[in-house]
């Protein structure tokens, strides 16, 4: 039996994790710290498509659609990319995931998640600002200079 202090010890690290990302959704940390997957959801439905756009960019160039599909749909999609972008294969099965319980194992899953999109983002990130630079020159700068009468 798991206690509960894994399971709140666990919920920091997400919440931390959270915040990297800047989920603009209400978090029902009742229904993950007792496995309800319609908790788990939407973090991971913002994760993959709404916090990095190249990220997002790259699933739609692949294919790899998971907006407006029943969770069943989603979770075979979110398998799929994790195991054929990411080579992870999660701790749970896809109708583990999709049933209540398994919570702690369910955040932990959550926070790798988040953690390979983040990875992902950033070399996403860098290679965009090399084509940018390769694009512009290195001497070139975006500016923020504004006219004041305009303001």
């Amino acid at each position: 039996m798991l206690s509960s202090g894994d399971v709140h010890g666990c919920l920091r690290k997400l919440e931390t994790l959270l915040r990297v990302i800047k989920y603009p959704g209400n978090v029902d940390y009742n229904g993950l710290s007792k496995g309800d997957p319609s908790a788990f959801l939407p973090i991971v439905s913002f994760t993959f498509t709404s916090f990095s756009p190249p990220f997002a960019k790259q699933l739609l160039e692949a294919g790899l659609e998971l907006t407006g599909k029943t969770d069943l749909r989603f979770t075979d999609t979110l398998y799929k990319v994790l195991r054929d972008i990411f080579h992870y294969k999660p701790i749970l099965t896809k109708q583990q995931f999709l049933q209540w319980g398994f919570s702690l194992r369910k955040i932990s899953v959550i926070c790798d998640v988040i953690n390979l999109v983040l990875q992902k983002h950033n070399q996403l990130k860098k290679k965009q600002n090399k084509t940018m630079k390769s694009c512009f020159g290195s001497s070139f700068h975006f500016s923020n200079h504004h006219n004041s009468s305009f303001g």
